[in-house]
């Protein structure tokens, strides 16, 4: 995201905050991306009377909306914006993908920040979309790519539990830069590490980074271009040589 898009983010965001504040409401956005969460949860810090919570539908939800209230009103009725379609192939020979499911949704003039995660089973897909947009993509979706399909709501308790593959990977690190944990990730020599993150190949939390210093932290998601995904899921204590044990989790396509 560029500073641009970045700035009119906070601002949507701010507002927000700002509407809820004043209205003493509860009061969410569209889904957020994780960089996206990151900025929303550096705007709550400038609303110290205000709450918020993230929720994309299902545990550990990657793509979240924000829900911004004044403290004091959680236990306040609040209807989630959010809903759940299953989408199920006609064609029993076709199996669409991910990118697939989202194009034709794209593809009916619904924007982006309008969808939720998308996880794509065996049998049916099931997508975490704005309660708005329901009826209109149940009404309007009739294909991805080229086969036939049906849709459903189904109640987001009914969701597809996602498995992800992934290599767990123990080590240990000099200090939590993002050059060094990177290595232990990918497997790669922090003499190659380095250059790559400085030709912006690198994200933390999906936000370009460039700088092989920049620290890392315990739940930090790092993406790498044409290397993969992995995730900080423990920082431990230190070796008698004064390192940090580190755990992550190196993602595996399927």
């Amino acid at each position: 995201m560029d500073s641009t898009n970045e700035k009119q983010m906070e601002a949507r965001l701010r507002d927000i905050f700002t509407i809820a504040k004043k209205n003493r409401e509860k009061r969410a956005s569209n889904f957020l991306d994780p960089a996206e969460q990151e900025i929303a949860r550096n705007v709550a810090s400038g609303f110290p009377d205000m709450d918020f919570y993230l929720d994309g539908g299902y545990e550990n939800a990657e793509r979240r909306i924000l829900v911004a209230y004044p403290k004091g009103m959680e236990d306040e009725p609040f209807k989630q914006p959010i809903g759940a379609l299953r989408i199920t192939s006609r064609d029993l020979s076709a199996h669409p993908g991910h990118r697939d499911y989202l194009g034709a949704i794209l593809g009916l003039g619904i924007n982006r920040e309008k969808i939720g995660d998308i996880l794509v089973g065996q049998d049916y897909t099931d997508i975490v979309v704005k309660e708005e947009i329901m009826e209109y993509i149940g009404t309007n979706l009739l294909k991805v790519g080229n086969a036939p399909v049906e849709v459903e709501e189904i109640s987001l308790k009914e969701l597809l539990k996602p498995e992800r593959a992934y290599k767990e990977i123990k080590g240990t690190v000099a200090s939590l830069r993002l050059d060094a944990v990177a290595c232990i990730a990918f497997g790669i020599s922090r003499s190659k590490m380095a250059p790559f993150i400085k030709g912006e190949n690198v994200r933390i939390n999906f936000k370009t980074v460039k700088d092989p210093s920049a620290p890392v932290k315990e739940g930090d998601v790092i993406s790498a271009n044409r290397l993969g995904r992995a995730k900080i899921m423990e920082v431990g204590g230190q070796s008698k040589k004064g390192r940090t044990y580190v755990i992550v989790h190196r993602y595996i396509s399927r």
